[in-house]
């Protein structure tokens, strides 16, 4: 299946993202757009696309099949918006916006232009997330007894990532790092009875973060910092076995231990391209959302906004009506 894509935004998530759509059979990116027009450039002469001076122009490329947004948090509501008023189908890097009623605004206008609309959460594209949810429903591990998902690593100081601790930009260890905490303990048991959060704040933003979930009868710790190592795992305790994934949000294998022993599920294909398959197929087909459900983005934002509130995290989003 043939498949155009626009990139709006040409920074080091997106070059990742090129590499793999490029091996994507009939899958290309036709038309660029970035901020900074000589990255625009590098970026088109790598991947043989067009570039254009606006987004506008850049999205409404007559060959254009879909939009891919990869720029900042704060400028992700503005840019979904102009694709969906120009009927455009989007997939846009997460958090798809910097609160829950940016969002709500979105998920509406979406249903009035009947465009589609997906987060870019790639780790529930994965399969290994997949087996994960299986396990636990087949009570392979028993009754939940503890949850542990961690993001921590120290990524701040690192070349071209002042954006971490930008208020403007919508920084924060949350949104850039336990944004995959929070969804992959939502996507495995669902909104939590309650919240206990505690961080600590550098110019406004919470570099460190630290979030109970409380649940019937067990409770699950949600750690994300870019300052520390504490790792990148999820750990789930159960009364008749663990299951470990390592590095979960681009797993690419998960571990359970129970009374049969020890199973190995493992999963080696570059991530990306089962999101970006997944998504061209949902869009050809004429479907308005895909595995990742507006819903469920909405609702890991309403935990976000909540978890913010308690750390004392305020964005401009939170203060204006979108």
């Amino acid at each position: 299946m043939s498949f155009n894509w626009c990139f709006i935004g040409t920074g080091k998530i997106a070059h990742r993202v090129a590499k793999q759509i490029i091996t994507i059979d009939g899958h290309r990116i036709v038309s660029v757009y970035n901020r900074t027009k000589e990255k625009a450039l590098t970026f088109a002469k790598i991947y043989n696309s067009r570039v254009y001076d606006t987004a506008l122009e850049a999205i409404n490329d007559p060959a254009v099949d879909g939009v891919y947004i990869a720029t900042t948090n704060e400028t992700h509501f503005p840019f979904i918006k102009l694709c969906l008023e120009n009927h455009k189908p989007t997939l846009c890097e997460k958090p798809l916006t910097g609160n829950a009623k940016q969002l709500q605004y979105l998920l509406e206008l979406s249903v009035e232009k009947k465009t589609f609309l997906c987060e870019g959460m790639w780790t529930w594209f994965n399969p290994i997330s997949h087996r994960v949810k299986e396990w636990i429903k087949q009570h392979k591990i028993g009754n939940i007894l503890d949850v542990k998902c961690c993001f921590c690593v120290p990524i701040f100081g690192r070349k071209n990532n002042a954006r971490l601790v930008e208020i403007d930009k919508y920084g924060g260890a949350l949104l850039d790092l336990g944004v995959y905490c929070v969804r992959y303990v939502y996507e495995l048991f669902g909104i939590p009875k309650s919240i206990l959060s505690e961080g600590k704040l550098y110019r406004g933003v919470d570099f460190v973060n630290k979030a109970k979930f409380f649940y019937d009868n067990f409770t699950a710790t949600i750690t994300s910092s870019f300052n520390h190592f504490y790792g990148d795992y999820c750990l789930i305790k159960g009364e008749e076995g663990t299951i470990k994934v390592p590095l979960f949000h681009r797993a690419n294998k998960a571990i359970l231990k129970n009374k049969n022993g020890r199973t190995v599920y493992r999963n080696t294909t570059p991530k990306f391209v089962y999101q970006f398959l997944q998504v061209a197929n949902d869009i050809k087909s004429g479907k308005k959302e895909s595995l990742i459900s507006l819903k469920s983005s909405l609702e890991v934002l309403q935990l976000m906004d909540e978890i913010r509130k308690q750390v004392g995290v305020v964005y401009q989003c939170d203060l204006d009506s979108p």
